[in-house]
């Protein structure tokens, strides 16, 4: 069944406004005005078909789905998922509109952890909407620890993205700088100009 593109629109703008009632709230834990465009939730996402039945997904910060709806639709059958979100009133909204996948409430952080008691496998792809440039050095550097530390296992790679207007921030380039540290593959992709604002697509691979 088609949407309808009025129930989509107004959704969106749900969305939106939710969305910048938590940034006034907390801006350094969501770090965007706006949800993610669907643009950009598909760069990001990019191609799932390479994963095999019994591998599995991770979400960091799933906000309200945008991403989430972009994996959902790529995701092929047997490939399991998992999307943590720190935000209560996000996570519970993720569970209402997407019932058939699995959320967490807690932190990325903690994802070796997470995985261990949920008992599953280390994943082949973790998908971040997390505003890494907005996060303290010490909480960038635990998530990005347990990054690494699940993709060495799994050999699989991470796809985050950091705002055109926000690259060159110190915080931007510290994660960018310890990512390089940590991963030997990197590649950026865009910008994408039809995101608000405009963002970049980094992708690292081969943890180390």
């Amino acid at each position: 069944m088609t949407a309808d593109p009025q129930a989509v629109k107004q959704r969106r703008v749900r969305d939106g406004v939710g969305f910048f009632r938590t940034f006034l709230k907390s801006p350094g834990s969501v770090g965007a005005v706006l949800p993610s465009s669907r643009w950009l939730a598909r760069v990001l996402v990019g191609r799932l078909d390479e994963l095999e039945p019994g591998d599995l997904v991770v979400e960091y910060g799933p906000g309200t789905g945008p991403m989430t709806a972009a994996i959902r639709a790529a995701l092929p059958d047997g490939v399991r998922y998992l999307g943590i979100e720190l935000d209560t009133g996000f996570h519970e909204l993720l569970e209402r509109r997407f019932p058939t996948l699995d959320f967490h409430h807690g932190s990325a952080a903690d994802v070796t952890a997470i995985l261990s008691d949920r008992g599953l496998p280390m994943p082949k792809r973790i998908l971040s909407g997390l505003p890494f440039a907005s996060l303290p050095a010490a909480v960038q550097s635990n998530v990005v620890s347990g990054i690494v530390d699940s993709l060495r296992e799994s050999g699989g790679e991470f796809r985050t993205f950091q705002y055109v207007h926000a690259y060159g921030l110190a915080s931007a380039r510290r994660f960018r700088a310890l990512m390089r540290e940590r991963f030997a593959s990197f590649e950026r992709i865009g910008p994408i100009v039809r995101n608000v604002p405009p963002a970049f697509v980094l992708r690292y691979r081969d943890a180390r």
